[in-house]
């Protein structure tokens, strides 16, 4: 607007100076600068209506201090290239609400598509909305510009930081045997309610195992095997009531860093364990069982996304109630506090201002 505002200016005042001076020279410039600000006018709003963009986040999920890549797919309807055009990006924290721009320039835009690959930084660990607001087209001369609105947003999760924690699991862990919703699909056990396999008969074998309606088509002696569950000798419990502390971002990170790093460091001692957390959507308790490494990243995903909001009850003691034909060994809690339990045993109060230090002098023993 302001290049127009300039040219037309300009026009005025040659014109002004042209009658004044009855000057042949001084009015074709003033017709040739017309004849430029109309063509420029009319290419600008060409362009505006046929230009079209969108945006595109290849891996939604990065980390923490790592730029990430941005891909801008512009499409140009027109029948002549485009030398000069620019987007306006922004990127919003969820926690916070802070929000970032930045005008980003692309190269020649040909007709059709064409793909420019930008990078963009991330603050820190949270959730991010990436935004495409607004694309800047120029004319010819790449002296005037007309605003196309552009709606396109993705979304980006910067995951905590992984520390490790020792882990030392007893015997009573490691052997563990109690009912479960999964069963292993490796070994089998002694769970009448679940098949693992039906096999020949191997001396030693119970007679109560025998598959008697295979055996008489088999015409040979056939045993059942039963399935073994995979019980979790462990819970951990993100025990989470003070709302409003929880919403502060500088709050919620170290607690973040912290469950992630229990979750990981049981992962990687391989216990499996529920992870157990309250959901504001099903006004329940919910758990999900993690013992690899896909699981370990499902719940990281998850837990970006969890509303910190719960109910003043013990979640334990629901937990208790509502799965009380499975039991466990051992129940870990950390409360929004950073204090870490072990069943009623504290085992350390974290740091929020040294997180990585705090988690560094911690053992668990289970």
């Amino acid at each position: 607007m302001g290049s127009f505002l300039v040219l037309a200016g300009s026009i005025l005042l040659t014109g002004y100076f042209a009658m004044m001076y009855e000057s042949a020279e001084l009015m074709l410039l003033v017709y040739l600068q017309a004849a430029l600000f109309v063509l420029s006018f009319f290419t600008v709003i060409f362009r505006k209506c046929t230009i079209r963009g969108s945006l595109d986040v290849p891996v939604g999920i990065a980390e923490p201090d790592k730029e990430n890549l941005v891909k801008l797919v512009i499409t140009n309807k027109g029948f002549l290239p485009m030398t000069r055009l620019e987007a306006l990006v922004t990127v919003e924290d969820e926690c916070t609400g802070r929000r970032t721009k930045e005008w980003m320039k692309t190269g020649t835009v040909l007709r059709g598509e064409t793909v420019f690959v930008r990078s963009v930084a991330f603050s820190g660990t949270g959730t991010y909305k990436v935004r495409l607001k607004k694309l800047k087209v120029y004319d010819f001369t790449g002296l005037f510009s007309g605003k196309v609105r552009a709606k396109a947003e993705r979304k980006v999760q910067v995951m905590p930081r992984l520390h490790q924690i020792p882990v030392r699991l007893s015997l009573s862990v490691r052997n563990f045997f109690g009912e479960a919703e999964a069963y292993d699909d490796m070994f089998p056990g002694h769970d009448n309610s679940e098949l693992f396999d039906v096999r020949e008969y191997r001396k030693g074998d119970r007679l109560q195992n025998i598959h008697w309606k295979l055996t008489a088509k088999q015409d040979e002696l056939m045993v059942k095997e039963h399935s073994q569950p995979k019980a979790c000798p462990v819970v951990l419990f993100l025990d989470v009531h003070s709302t409003k502390r929880m919403k502060r971002k500088e709050r919620m990170l170290p607690y973040l860093e912290a469950a992630a790093a229990l979750v990981f460091s049981l992962v990687d001692a391989e216990c499996p364990h529920y992870v157990v957390w309250f959901d504001k959507a099903l006004q329940d308790i919910v758990r999900l069982r993690v013992d690899d490494e896909e699981l370990l990243f499902y719940f990281l995903n998850l837990l970006m996304d969890i509303e910190w909001t719960q109910p003043k009850e013990d979640i334990i003691l629901r937990y208790r109630e509502k799965y009380k034909r499975e039991p466990y060994v051992w129940g870990i809690s950390l409360d929004e506090t950073l204090v870490l339990k072990k069943d009623d045993e504290v085992l350390a109060q974290l740091s929020e201002k040294d997180i990585v230090q705090s988690l560094s002098q911690v053992e668990l023993v289970l």
